[in-house]
């Protein structure tokens, strides 16, 4: 049939594969399932991930696109070689988010995929810059009183600490960098977005961003799909704090028990506040890990900050493990969607370098046969498919079709 999953069919899943029991003690590990969450980046990558939840008993799949590659496909002359002297109309995120959109749809009808969901991944806030001198935006929320109510809800919850951190001239800089043109174009942005492929899931990339500018942002980004758009069918994954990038020679340190109580605490808070359906925060893990470094989970960390948000926020929201390639073992079950781009990035560059330095001469005497398409419809595609089907082993989700068709059916 080839149906993509709407945000509460997503919603839905991730509900049965819940980690916990209604004692919100953890399930034996048999039942402890993860969704893998496929990052594309061109059209291949795309086919390859739907062919693999395609394959035999079909296996859930999460299919993200991240702003970055959206505006790459979509031609963003600042991203992609551009010949001097030609113009580009338009705006390259939305082109990019409509094309992306209708081959998907179209992958998913011809191979007969029913248990794809689309999701858009980092799609990044602009930077902060407590001392910069943005130009300002008419804005559409007095980002004011959305300050102050943030500020009032950490302190009456027990966070006044954390409150506490927003001084006068913090404050300020916070309602000048929400009240940009920047800020606005992202907003903007990042509502068309959802507009034009109507995802299931959708992160807001707050990464680095201070707790109560990331609370402020996070919640008006939800209110604004839910009232703007009025999409009360995407899953928001809400973002706080930061996941390393490989070679950063950031040390991961454990969090010693009172300080994970609180961040715990904040993390639940956050949910409750946002309005958010899924988060992410560091566990240890690194972007973009090269093929010799394995991370290691901290499944303690990760175990406690889960079930504080069941507690105390009333919902499971599901952990997006950011950098999946270099995960040393993904916990299943706790870690809600495991996210794996780079992986499959390697894997496909990989099989086209061993292509062509198999036929370097080939290649160098202009051989058709050799430097044509075939080297992506064949060698690129069964590359990143074989990849995609490894990962898919990992989760514990792999040809686990019929059993999720069940759910959406009853």
């Amino acid at each position: 049939m080839g149906r993509l999953l709407t945000g509460r069919q997503l919603r839905t899943v991730f509900d049965h594969f819940c980690p916990f029991d209604q004692d919100n003690n953890l399930k034996p590990d048999d039942r402890q399932v993860t969704l893998l969450a496929a990052n594309s980046n061109n059209w291949w990558l795309t086919r390859a991930i739907v062919q693999a939840a395609a394959w035999g008993d079909q296996s859930p799949v999460i299919l993200q696109f991240s702003h970055n590659s959206n505006r790459k496909i979509g031609g963003d002359p600042t991203a992609i070689f551009v010949p001097e002297g030609l113009g580009y109309h338009g705006n390259p995120v939305v082109n990019g988010a409509r094309a992306n959109a209708h081959w998907i749809q179209m992958e998913a009808e011809a191979w007969d995929a029913d248990l794809v969901a689309v999701s858009l991944d980092h799609f990044r806030v602009p930077k902060f810059k407590p001392d910069a001198d943005y130009q300002r935006q008419a804005a559409p929320t007095n980002y004011s009183e959305e300050i102050d109510e943030a500020v009032a809800y950490l302190a009456e919850v027990g966070l006044a600490q954390i409150a506490g951190e927003v001084d006068k001239a913090t404050y300020h800089a916070y309602l000048n960098y929400l009240s940009s043109t920047e800020y606005y174009q992202f907003r903007s942005d990042f509502l068309d977005t959802v507009q034009v492929m109507s995802p299931a899931w959708g992160m807001i990339d707050t990464e680095g961003i201070a707790p109560v500018l990331d609370f402020v942002m996070t919640r008006d980004i939800t209110s604004a799909v839910r009232t703007e758009l009025a999409n009360h069918d995407m899953m928001i994954e809400a973002e706080l704090g930061a996941t390393g990038t490989s070679g950063d020679q950031v040390e991961y340190q454990k969090m010693a028990e009172d300080e994970l109580e609180q961040f715990a605490r904040l993390a639940a808070a956050f949910i409750d506040y946002t309005g958010g359906e899924g988060i992410a925060y560091d566990i240890g893990m690194k972007h973009a890990a090269k093929e010799a470094e394995a991370f290691e989970p901290d499944c303690h960390k990760l175990e406690t900050v889960q079930r504080t948000i069941i507690e105390q926020a009333g919902i499971y929201a599901p952990f997006a493990q950011h950098g999946g390639t270099g995960a040393a073992a993904v916990t299943r079950g706790l870690v809600g969607k495991n996210n794996v781009s780079t992986a499959f990035l390697v894997e496909g560059s990989q099989a086209r370098h061993e292509h062509f330095s198999q036929h370097a001469e080939q290649v160098r005497a202009g051989d058709k046969k050799i430097c044509g398409t075939d080297v992506e419809t064949h060698v690129y595609l069964e590359a990143v498919y074989n990849s995609v089907i490894e990962r898919f082993l990992t989760t514990g989700s792999y040809q686990r079709g019929p059993e999720v068709a069940g759910l959406l059916t009853d």
